[in-house]
């Protein structure tokens, strides 16, 4: 009866808390980033060019994007629309959370989705109050966690890699920083994910578009995406918001006075390099490894690299991070695993303090980042670092499937 007392107070609490982050009068949602996607839908339904807004509002996604947001601009206003977005993007961050929890540990699924709820839940909210779409290409790139390299024995086309290639293939459209789980296929050795990229590809940005606008407005349009990807505005990129690498280099540069020049941008360049080497010794790590979802540690890695090295990262990226921190937390907190707790601790606190004061201009200009680079640093080890054996572990069975010897 204590325990349950106990269970229940706690909940209470961490309801309460919930409810007080998501209606906090000064932390109302205004869906800023939202009537980004509207505007550029509603001009995408009259056949207008959706790159000709200037400033912080200006539409950086494929034409074909537009299009897609140009259909329920026939129907309803942008306030029911934002609105439906709103609470469906909400479930969707959580069961996301619940779901990779139970993939990662059934039996503590429960537990795991409560401490990630907890780092997360910020990040999540300010995400839903600007009308942010990154749970959808997150959702369309998830295979990168559970599918690997084909079995040897496998006869006939790659129908998996393909579909898998054309949602990935969408993704980048949606969110170019997708671009970054190329590398991921290459050494899994998919060349149907490739191809499945390519055809999705052809078929929105050509015909599709071809087919809704005509075909010279089609090539003229996709001219113009291309054309944007290439200019960045110096506002935004030093912006206190911008918590990437080369976002408070920008920052430290502009205070001492220095020019923003190439060197931010060649430490960015390293920076992805180092990542990519990790990934790839990550990758053949995964080969070699008996635990449960081999394939989940590399995609986690590359995943929260886009919140380390992309040009324009916001504070709600932190949301990138959340399967490396689920992972980690997950093995981090197994019997079986042996490492060294007070460093755990201190890395699980570092990375969750940084998220919940995201908001301060002190985490803005670096701390945030910071935390994440922590959290990078010591999951790298833990990756790398082998769990108990049954017989170091006084016969006692691994807590954790992590930890438990099968196959994928």
């Amino acid at each position: 009866m204590n325990k349950r007392w106990w269970l229940a107070g706690f909940g209470a609490l961490a309801i309460a808390l919930w409810l007080r982050l998501f209606l906090d009068p000064g932390q109302r949602p205004n869906f800023s980033d939202f009537r980004v996607y509207w505007v550029a839908g509603s001009k995408a339904a009259e056949h207008l060019t959706v790159y000709d807004v200037q400033g912080h509002y200006q539409f950086k996604y494929s034409p074909f994007v537009a299009l897609l947001w140009a259909l329920p601009t026939h129907f309803r206003s942008a306030y029911l629309w934002s609105r439906l977005h709103y609470v469906a993007t909400g479930i969707g961050w959580y069961l996301l959370l619940y779901w990779l929890a139970r993939r990662l540990d059934p039996k503590r699924a429960l537990p795991l989705w409560a401490a990630a709820c907890a780092v997360f839940s910020l990040a999540i909210r300010d995400e839903l109050k600007l009308g942010q779409v990154n749970l959808w290409p997150f959702l369309l790139v998830l295979p990168a966690w559970f599918a690997g390299r084909r079995s040897p024995d496998s006869r006939g086309s790659d129908a998996q890699g393909f579909w898998i290639g054309a949602a990935w293939g969408f993704a980048v459209q949606w969110k170019l920083y997708a671009l970054l789980l190329a590398p991921l296929w290459l050494l899994r050795r998919r060349p149907a994910v490739f191809v499945g990229a390519i055809a999705v590809t052809v078929v929105t940005l050509g015909l599709a578009m071809a087919l809704a606008h005509g075909p010279q407005f089609a090539l003229e349009e996709n001219l113009r995406w291309v054309q944007s990807l290439t200019t960045s505005s110096q506002e935004l990129l030093i912006s206190q918001y911008n918590v990437s690498i080369l976002g408070v280099l920008g920052k430290a540069a502009r205070a001492a006075g220095i020019p923003f020049g190439a060197w931010a941008y060649l430490i960015w360049l390293a920076a992805l390099a180092l990542g990519l080497v990790a990934l790839a010794r990550g990758e053949q790590a995964a080969l070699d490894s008996s635990e449960r979802l081999p394939w989940f540690w590399p995609a986690s890695f590359i995943w929260a690299l886009v919140a380390v090295v992309n040009p324009l990262v916001w504070p709600y990226w932190q949301l990138l991070v959340l399967p490396l921190f689920l992972i980690y937390f997950a093995r981090g907190t197994a019997s079986s695993w042996r490492g060294d707790s007070a460093t755990f601790w201190l890395v699980v606190a570092c990375f969750t303090i940084t998220n919940w004061f995201q908001n301060t201009p002190l985490v803005h200009y670096g701390a945030g980042l910071v935390g994440i680079l922590v959290l990078l640093i010591d999951a790298y080890r833990q990756a790398r670092a082998r769990p108990r054996s049954i017989e170091q572990s006084d016969g006692d069975l691994p807590s954790s499937p992590l930890s438990a010897s099968s196959s994928v």
